[in-house]
């Protein structure tokens, strides 16, 4: 296991972060789905009203808006509709709660941990370039399967290696919590699987398409990642920091950070990396080929991860109660996201009592529906990426999208696995270069980097996504991709 940083010389030789003269924050994410749902209610006064007609299998039929008298909903029944909103959002909140519990509680038996550090300890005397490409693969690999905003522990291995390499705290970032996000915004298991959620299509389809999306980011994030540490090492001056302070700080705290060795990976800590592994591909392939998800719905998730959970902590020989435990710490980790869906449901649940969901979605369409597939979908991966900003929350920005967007989707002809992967990549890869996201933040501070030093770091390589997150939303918009 990895030891804390001491305190005292953290407060000692904090770096000051020319962000912080900076005093104006975004609110907290629930504070913001209040905002949202406020900002909902004067809309319902100011937009006409509405509404298309219905099929009887629930979908809109184009060309049937019509005007009809307005409803506006006043903030104070607008809170009355919350248990509403938790209501209709239940299958989604039960998912998550249960999930957060379950893979959290996998997280507390620290195979994970002894495991990389045991790698780290078997090549730790290879060169620079084998161990800053060989960490960032190991965490790509980590992030694919598991993700979260409990992964920023693992950025303490990142300022082990690249103290003991001398590379500057962006390296560290670079190593660790740049290849876990990645994956989790783009691998079938992290923002994929929060916006099929919501877009109620079979968790985890799409398991081959996605993991085919990551191996083309991950490669040339890693080159990127690998150039500037070569850069860096040769020339310190270069170093996004600004400054060389860094390596007195870290000639300073060295001996502070360290592996302790006395941990030993035994075949229980195996067995727990595989039930990780194997999960979601016993989902994938249960969805795809046994139709789990249209006997069982959610279900057979919960399932599949409760047994993992079950076999993790039976080959750790843990007691009844340290697993009830373990899962009850996990389950309280998801609460404010449980919290944060209700309150997006909230807001698509306002504009329809306020007749003005459907003009909304017809001004959408009528204003798209010029535009290629390919185009829209570039044009959703943007939105979010832009409203990711303001609620930076993977379920809170697609519980308020979704609802609005897959009826246009729907009616563009767009599928919804081209909707989600839109949604995906604009939530997830904005999640690296915000401020507003804890993450984020948590990280940075971990690593003893700024956040000024980070974007410097980040900008270059966040175009080279955009180009190609756009050019892989153009092809399997106009391909009609549909999963696999």
């Amino acid at each position: 296991m990895v030891t804390k940083i001491n305190s005292k010389i953290e407060s000692k030789n904090e770096v000051k972060s020319p962000m912080k003269k900076f005093k104006f924050r975004l609110p907290n994410v629930i504070i913001m789905m209040l905002l949202m749902m406020l900002i909902a209610c004067i809309l319902t006064y100011i937009i006409p009203a509405g509404n298309f007609e219905y099929s009887e299998d629930g979908k809109l039929i184009p060309g049937t808006y019509h005007s009809v008298e307005g409803t506006p909903v006043n903030p104070i029944y607008a809170l009355t509709l919350i248990l509403e909103g938790g209501v209709k959002a239940s299958n989604v909140i039960i998912t998550i709660l249960f999930m957060g519990g379950l893979l959290g509680g996998i997280f507390q038996l620290d195979s994970i941990n002894k495991i990389i550090s045991a790698l780290i300890m078997r090549f730790e005397n290879a060169g620079p370039n084998v161990l800053v490409l060989g960490m960032f693969l190991l965490m790509s690999f980590i992030g694919f399967f598991l993700g979260g905003d409990m992964m920023i522990v693992f950025v303490t291995l990142g300022v082990i290696l690249t103290r003991k390499l001398k590379l500057d705290p962006i390296t560290a970032l670079a190593v660790t919590f740049l290849p876990l996000f990645l994956a989790f915004s783009v691998a079938p298991n992290g923002e994929a699987y929060i916006a099929q959620l919501f877009a109620g299509i079979p968790l985890y389809s799409g398991y081959i398409g996605r993991t085919i999306m990551f191996l083309i980011f991950m490669p040339i994030t890693a080159a990127y990642v690998v150039l500037y540490a070569r850069k860096v090492l040769k020339d310190p001056s270069k170093s996004a920091m600004g400054n060389t302070e860094w390596i007195t700080m870290n000639g300073q705290e060295e001996s502070e950070v360290k592996i302790d060795k006395a941990q030993k990976v035994t075949w229980q800590d195996v067995v727990v990396i595989g039930t990780v592994i194997i999960s979601p591909i016993i989902l994938a392939y249960g969805n795809l080929v046994l139709n789990w998800a249209a006997l069982y719905n959610n279900g057979a998730v919960i399932t599949v991860f409760m047994l993992a959970f079950i076999v993790a902590f039976v080959v750790k020989r843990k007691s009844l109660d340290e697993m009830v435990g373990a899962f009850t710490k996990g389950l309280n980790d998801m609460v404010v996201v449980a919290v944060v869906i209700g309150l997006a449901r909230t807001v698509s649940i306002i504009l329809e009592k306020g007749n003005i969901l459907s003009t909304v979605i017809n001004f959408m369409t009528s204003s798209l529906g010029d535009f290629s597939l390919g185009i829209t979908s570039i044009f959703i991966f943007l939105v979010a990426l832009i409203f990711n900003f303001l609620v930076p929350s993977g379920s809170g920005m697609s519980g308020v999208m979704m609802p609005i967007l897959q009826p246009v989707a729907d009616m563009l002809g767009m599928t919804d696995q081209v909707l989600v992967t839109s949604i995906q990549f604009g939530g997830g890869l904005g999640n690296l270069i915000i401020p507003t996201l804890g993450a984020t933040m948590g990280a940075i501070a971990i690593a003893r980097a700024n956040f000024g030093s980070w974007i410097k770091f980040m900008i270059p390589l966040f175009i080279i996504w955009m180009v190609v997150g756009s050019i892989i939303l153009y092809y399997i918009a106009s391909i009609g991709w549909v999963g696999f």
